[in-house]
C-alpha cells in the first residue's frame, strides 16, 4: 500500500465524521462509538466498487434485533453469531455472487468503498432501542443519507484519483442518484449498467450504474438485468 493512500485512509478515519456532520454521541445502544469504515481492500487500476453505506453487525436480544458495533470493512465477508444463529455478510455474499464472478474478477483487484462511511439507522432501529431502554440523542440517520452523500463526495473523489480505476462500478439507486444529481429518471434508467466518462481534475474515469446486491437477492427481474449488464462490463476490467 502507498503512503499516499495510508494518508487519506487516517485522514477519512479522524476527520470524515465531524466533516460530514454526522450527530456528536453517535454510538450503538452499549455505547460503541461508530465509527467510518475506512476502505481496507485498496487495489490500484482495476474496479472500484460504490456501495451506499456500511452496515453493522447486529445481535438478537429480548425479541428484538439491534445493531450493535461496526463492520470490519465496506462488503467485507463476516461470519459471526448474533445470540441466535450465525449471520454472514449478505451484501458481500451478493458482491461475489452477482458481480465479481461475472466479471471474473478477484477482490484482490478491487478498491471496495462506500459513498457514506458510516451506519445509518434505520426508524425501526432506534424503535428496538427504545423498547429495550435505550434513547439516542440522534435521529433515524438513514433518511438524511443525501445530505451525508452530497458532502461525502470529495472523500469518493480523493478515493478515484488515489484507485485510478478502470472502471468504477457503483451499487443502488441511492449511490447512482447522488453522483449523478438526477433525481427524475426511472430506477430502470439510471441503472442501466452502461459506462460512461468522468471527469475528476482533468482525468478521464469509466463509471457505471447498476443495482445493490440486495435488490438482486431479492429480486429475479433485477438480478437478470444486472448479469446481463456486468457481463456487458468485463471488457473495462481485463
Amino acid at each position: 500500500m502507498s503512503e499516499r493512500i495510508l494518508r487519506y485512509q487516517q485522514k477519512c478515519f479522524t476527520t470524515y465524521s465531524d466533516t460530514v456532520k454526522i450527530p456528536k454521541d453517535y454510538t450503538y445502544i452499549d455505547g460503541n462509538q461508530i465509527r467510518p469504515i475506512v476502505p481496507v481492500e485498496v487495489a490500484v487500476g482495476g474496479l472500484m466498487i460504490v456501495g451506499a453505506y456500511p452496515s453493522a453487525r447486529f445481535e438478537s436480544r429480548k425479541g428484538k434485533l439491534l445493531p450493535t458495533s461496526d463492520n470490519l470493512a465496506p462488503f467485507y465477508p463476516e461470519l459471526y453469531f448474533d445470540g441466535i444463529k450465525t449471520r454472514r455478510q449478505e451484501s458481500a455474499s451478493g458482491l461475489e455472487e452477482y458481480f465479481l464472478k461475472f466479471l471474473s474478477i478477484d477482490r484482490k483487484r478491487c478498491w471496495i468503498t462506500d459513498l457514506v462511511k458510516v451506519f445509518l439507522f434505520k426508524p425501526e432501529h432506534i424503535s428496538n432501542y427504545k423498547h429495550l431502554g435505550f434513547s439516542p440523542s440522534y435521529e433515524a440517520t438513514r433518511k438524511l443519507f443525501k445530505q451525508y452523500a452530497k458532502r461525502s463526495l470529495p472523500f469518493l473523489m480523493q478515493e478515484v484519483l488515489l484507485a485510478q480505476p478502470k472502471l468504477i462500478l457503483t451499487l443502488g439507486e441511492e449511490v447512482a442518484r447522488v453522483i449523478t444529481d438526477d433525481y427524475k429518471s426511472s430506477s430502470e434508467e439510471l441503472l442501466n449498467g452502461k459506462a460512461y466518462k468522468m471527469t475528476i481534475s482533468d482525468k478521464t474515469f469509466y463509471i457505471a450504474h447498476a443495482a445493490h446486491p440486495d435488490a438482486c437477492r431479492r429480486s429475479e427481474k433485477w438480478r437478470m438485468r444486472t448479469k446481463k449488464q456486468i457481463l456487458s462490463l468485463r471488457s473495462f476490467v481485463k
